[in-house]
């Protein structure tokens, strides 16, 4: 027993006196070491990176401590990204002697960080370079999820538990942009950090205070940002550079979870806002406030895309719902998004609306229940394979009273005011006090027909909505990178021009969707109302609005006079009504050019049958004007002096 301890003994001396050398090795030659260590990475970077960085001095202080001075980083032929005066940090000496930095204790002072991004003139891009193989030079696939992971890892081992920031100030210059954020004072002690921020830009400064914590072992993270002063403006560069203003009372991000698995950097947490308020003028005319809204999130960054996972639920005002979205990047571009929003109180539904989103709607009541599906998804290189579908169901759902507006006000006679780029420019009765009104059993077959071959074909038979045609419409649009084609139902249009204003915002079309769907699915109005009211309130010239004026503006005819050429003609003009004068010649006859039009809508005409194969090949692609718009059409002198001269006699 005796010679075990003896020999125990021994084991733990030698131990002691080994660790002894490795320490006053280590003393002597940290310096040489650190040395090593800093030019290795320092060079490894600069080759990377084709940057420059200088570290005017590097030396420990007392057992770990290790003070750095005069930090710059300037890209080769740009200006210096980065400047710090002094870091102080305390090093943790195991790791450092596998040749990993790590610290327990960090100071920074005097840290200036200058973005510039400009049309001749650009100082961080090389940091997002890719990168090329060796051997061919080719271009290699960026593996996301690892370059996100080694990023985190980089952040979390940055910050210690105890950290004290003095004076950073971070600015950015653009074109026609130019911010600086100014951060006084920010220490982290016991993992628990608050801090103020000052932003200025145009000599015009907002301060707003940030608190939190951060756990670097757990890897987990909580941050809240909120004004000093209520009523100020987050991020005065979304305002400059896109016109848009947000506010809020608090905003708050956690990060709970962070772990690689299967190939995947898994992200969890949530962020959530109180009171955020939102102004731009594509989104909406009014002012846009969501009270709370919380997302509880996983995201997924995988080698070449990142998800938000269907597990994730947005919490909203009173309703739930799972939103799905996805982006890959190679081989081709990929973007996928689904919502899923679970059954729930059709009351708790639009009561959950943002205040000054819909103005016709707020204020309704209603009972029964509601769920919501949407799927989208389009791979860029193949856009005619866009896949695209929405539905809003219900159960038990019925309108008990209307919002704002009575949606079924179409069923007797109203008030119609039209709209010229968002001026009002006239308004008139439709209804029988109005000269012009015309029943819809009082227009020509022939001109109901091809207008609704021309603009709906499927009116009487869908719910308001053609999906095929907005998928078609979206694919379009896309492939030419404008809007040239509308996937706009009869329904949408009536909607859009009854109770609409003209401001093209996302809240309109977002309001029209819902306004169709309340006054289609629950029958407000009948379809043949519908049709009616749109052939009475639809522009067709200058000043021209509804078949009755129209039948006369161009032909000197009652509505249900209108031949089956005449009918397509103003079905054509529909979309350009101003510009019906550019489908004729000098010879003041219809185009070549149109006869292509005339002979598609025949042919859809037929087989759909409201037309037969005789009435289609007798059609002659060519009209006679005799009202008011013939004064209109640019003919030459010749023609309408021999028009004049055959009036006379």
């Amino acid at each position: 027993m005796e010679l075990m301890n003896f020999r125990l003994k021994r084991i733990l001396i030698v131990c002691g006196i080994g660790f002894f050398s490795l320490l006053v090795l280590f003393l002597l030659f940290r310096n040489s070491l650190l040395t090593y260590i800093l030019n290795k990475k320092l060079t490894a970077f600069e080759q990377r990176y084709h940057t420059q960085i200088a570290i005017h001095l590097a030396d420990f202080k007392g057992l770990n401590g290790l003070l750095i001075k005069g930090v710059t980083l300037a890209p080769q032929a740009s200006d210096t990204l980065l400047q710090i005066d002094s870091v102080f940090l305390n090093i943790r000496l195991f790791p450092l002697l596998t040749g990993k930095v790590r610290f327990s204790n960090l100071e920074i002072a005097n840290t200036y960080l200058h973005i510039i991004k400009s049309s001749n003139r650009n100082n961080f891009s090389f940091l997002i370079q890719q990168k090329k193989d060796k051997q061919d030079s080719v271009i290699v696939k960026a593996d996301y999820s690892r370059y996100a992971e080694k990023m985190l890892s980089t952040l979390f081992d940055a910050i210690p538990s105890s950290v004290r920031f003095k004076n950073t100030i971070v600015s950015f210059e653009g074109d026609s942009i130019e911010m600086k954020a100014n951060v006084p004072k920010l220490e982290i002690k016991d993992h628990v950090f608050s801090t103020q921020i000052i932003l200025l830009e145009n000599n015009v400064a907002q301060r707003w205070l940030a608190e939190g914590s951060i756990f670097s072992d757990e890897r987990t993270a909580d941050l809240k940002l909120f004004p000093q002063e209520k009523g100020g403006t987050f991020l005065p560069l979304l305002k400059q550079k896109w016109k848009l203003s947000l506010t809020f009372d608090t905003i708050q991000m956690k990060l709970d979870r962070a772990s690689y698995e299967n190939n995947s950097l898994l992200l969890s947490g949530r962020i959530s806002a109180k009171n955020f308020q939102l102004n731009h003028w594509r989104v909406s005319a009014n002012n846009v406030i969501i009270q709370n809204q919380t997302l509880d999130y996983l995201l997924r960054i995988g080698t070449n895309f990142v998800e938000l996972d269907s597990t994730s639920t947005v919490s909203y005002n009173k309703v739930k719902y799972h939103p799905c979205l996805s982006y890959q990047i190679y081989p081709t571009h990929k973007i996928k998004l689904d919502v899923s929003l679970p059954e729930c109180s059709a009351q708790d539904f639009f009561e959950s609306f943002p205040k000054g989103l819909f103005e016709n709607i707020d204020g309704i009541k209603t009972s029964g229940s509601l769920s919501y599906k949407l799927h989208f998804f389009i791979d860029t290189k193949y856009p005619n394979e866009l896949e695209f579908s929405s539905s809003l169901s219900k159960k038990n759902f019925k309108i008990l009273g209307f919002g704002n507006t009575n949606l079924a006000k179409m069923n007797g006679e109203f008030q119609y005011t039209a709209y010229e780029k968002d001026r009002a420019v006239r308004s008139f009765s439709v209804g029988t006090s109005n000269p012009y009104y015309t029943p819809i059993n009082e227009i020509s077959t022939s001109m109901k027909a091809a207008l609704l071959t021309s603009e709906d074909g499927n009116f009487y038979s869908h719910s308001g909505f053609n999906e095929d045609a907005f998928r078609k419409s979206i694919a379009t649009n896309f492939k030419e990178k404008r809007f040239v084609r509308g996937g706009s139902t009869i329904s949408m249009q009536l909607v859009k021009n009854v109770f609409l204003t003209r401001n093209k915002t996302i809240a309109r079309k977002m309001e029209e969707a819902m306004l169709v769907w309340l006054i289609e699915n629950n029958r407000l109005v009948s379809k043949e109302r519908m049709y009616e009211v749109y052939l009475n309130i639809i522009e067709w010239g200058p000043n021209v609005y509804g078949i009755g004026e129209a039948s006369r503006f161009y032909f000197e005819k009652k509505p249900s006079e209108l031949s089956l050429a005449e009918s397509i003609f103003l079905a054509m003009i529909v979309p350009r009504p101003k510009g019906f004068k550019y489908n004729f010649g000098p010879d003041g006859k219809l185009k070549e050019s149109v006869a292509s039009y005339y002979s598609l809508v025949a042919g859809h005409m037929v087989r759909k049958g409201a037309l037969t194969e005789q009435e289609k090949s007798e059609l002659v692609p060519n009209v006679i004007l005799k009202g008011f718009a013939k004064s209109m059409v640019l003919v030459s002198d010749t023609i309408q002096i021999q028009e004049e001269q055959e009036d006379i006699f």
